[in-house]
């Protein structure tokens, strides 16, 4: 009888283990598929050029602060945030203007979604573009100083992963289109400025600094129409940038803000992000950490991470259905500042670690955290997120020394000092475990590791419950 009973319970567990490697293997399939169709894992905004419209500028960083951050992540995205206005000609050499007083007057009523309203947006486009259009940034400034920032983050690491940009024309909706042009002329510019075996083995692609498709009364929007640019100036723009770097065969991110999840500019992420094959990755912004009320945001983001499609809050997806293959990632935000003065900031970005840890190296994702200096300050929390080891400590290497197994150990102990409850879970459980325990140790280098991790736990889990069953017998 004994002999028989022990012959079940081999069985069990021999279907048990075919059932985690499953599970496994359709999670590591999973992070594979996510990896041929971007190679953003942990990235870090790094904020670059002008900033306001006075010819002040971002803080370089310095070698030692660069070299501290390539310890964390070597995946940097170099970010602008003012809007460039000028842009040189090609051919005559001369500096033109992209939106001028006199284009904004003679906006065609065409352009906004409500022309009775024409006048008014006229006047808010004439406040909102003046200081843009006296400041007379050209796109080839930007170039200028993220080239020079990128070639110094490839000297120190000569595998660092660099996402340039094109720079942004926000709060200017209804004109947006009229940016296009001077923006594919800077992805233009970024390849022909940088070495070409940088430009081959480094450059990943290009950031989309507009962070909203605005609708209301400023432009139009027809969900109906995806291949048409749903009739949108932002989403035209979005094209014809993600027509000239894909050409040259790089990839689109966009990080998107949420806000109001409630909002028609979250509805317009999700049919974009759903419905088009614009960008390879969108990364969502919960805004959470600057914006207490939005509670639900965390949980909503991590629910269109884990069916990759956004969507609504009440659980459908935007559109319908999804039929683009962009990836969807989610951002972490931190802030220096806000976590030294805000008594609530420290417990909003535990939310984060919390809703999000074990998705890491699965799904992109990609930090703010202000300004250089300042995003040295919080190192210590992205590398603890990242799952990098003693980031700041002396080494012989200035590059990332990720331990995927340090989180691996610990839960690893943890499955082995539950295996009792664990036994007596259903196979569902088990399978769902499986997911997340493949997900919170990946390499985002190899799905092989993914599913090793999520066997070998559950194998450990397993060999526990055999060991439960013999005592009781």
């Amino acid at each position: 009888m004994l002999g028989k009973v022990v012959g079940i319970v081999k069985k069990l567990v021999s279907i048990l283990l075919c059932l985690c490697t499953m599970a496994a293997l359709i999670s590591a399939s999973g992070q594979v598929e996510v990896e041929e169709k971007t190679q953003l894992s942990k990235g870090l905004l790094m904020y670059v050029g002008y900033w306001g419209y006075y010819n002040d500028k971002y803080p370089v960083p310095t070698d030692e602060e660069l070299e501290e951050i390539l310890k964390v992540t070597d995946e940097i995205i170099l970010v602008p945030t003012a809007a460039y206005n000028c842009y040189t000609d090609k051919e005559t050499g001369r500096e033109n203007q992209v939106l001028t007083h006199r284009i904004i007057e003679n906006m065609d009523p065409d352009w906004v979604a409500n022309p009775g309203m024409l006048d008014e947006l006229k006047a808010l486009y004439h406040d909102y573009a003046s200081s843009m259009i006296y400041a007379g940034y050209n796109i080839s400034d930007y170039v200028a100083d993220a080239v020079e920032l990128g070639n110094r983050i490839v000297e120190i690491n000569p595998d660092a992963k660099l996402w340039y940009s094109v720079p942004g024309a926000p709060q200017l909706t209804a004109l947006t289109h009229l940016f296009a042009d001077s923006w594919v002329q800077c992805v233009e510019e970024v390849k022909e400025a940088l070495d070409p075996e940088v430009w081959e083995n480094n450059v990943c692609g290009f950031y989309y600094s507009d962070e909203d498709v605005v609708t209301f009364d400023y432009a139009k929007f027809d969900p109906s129409k995806p291949e048409e640019n749903f009739d949108n100036p932002d989403v035209y723009a979005m094209r014809q940038v993600s027509d000239k770097v894909h050409s040259y065969d790089k990839e689109l991110i966009w990080i998107p803000y949420s806000a109001d999840t409630n909002s028609s500019i979250y509805e317009c992420l999700g049919y974009v992000a759903n419905k088009t094959d614009i960008f390879d990755a969108v990364i969502i912004q919960p805004s959470y950490f600057f914006n207490s009320e939005y509670t639900d945001n965390l949980e909503l983001i991590r629910d269109c991470v884990e069916q990759q499609a956004v969507l609504y809050n009440f659980g459908y997806v935007i559109g319908g259905e999804k039929t683009s293959d962009t990836v969807i990632g989610w951002e972490m935000e931190i802030d220096a500042t806000d976590l030294a003065n805000d008594p609530g900031a420290e417990a909003r970005y535990q939310a984060y670690v919390d809703t999000f840890k074990d998705l890491v190296g699965v799904y992109p994702t990609a930090y703010y955290a202000s300004i250089v200096p300042e995003t040295v300050e919080v190192l210590d929390k992205i590398a603890d997120f990242y799952g990098v080891q003693d980031p700041v400590s002396s080494s012989s290497s200035s590059y990332p020394s990720e331990n995927p197994s340090a989180s691996s150990s610990e839960e690893a102990s943890s499955a082995s000092d539950n295996a009792s409850s664990a036994s007596a879970e259903s196979s569902s459980v088990l399978s769902s475990s499986a997911s997340r325990q493949s997900s919170s140790v990946a390499n985002p280098e190899t799905g092989e590791s993914v599913m090793i991790g999520g066997v070998a736990v559950l194998a450990l889990m397993s060999a526990a419950a055999v060991l439960v069953l013999k005592k009781r017998r």
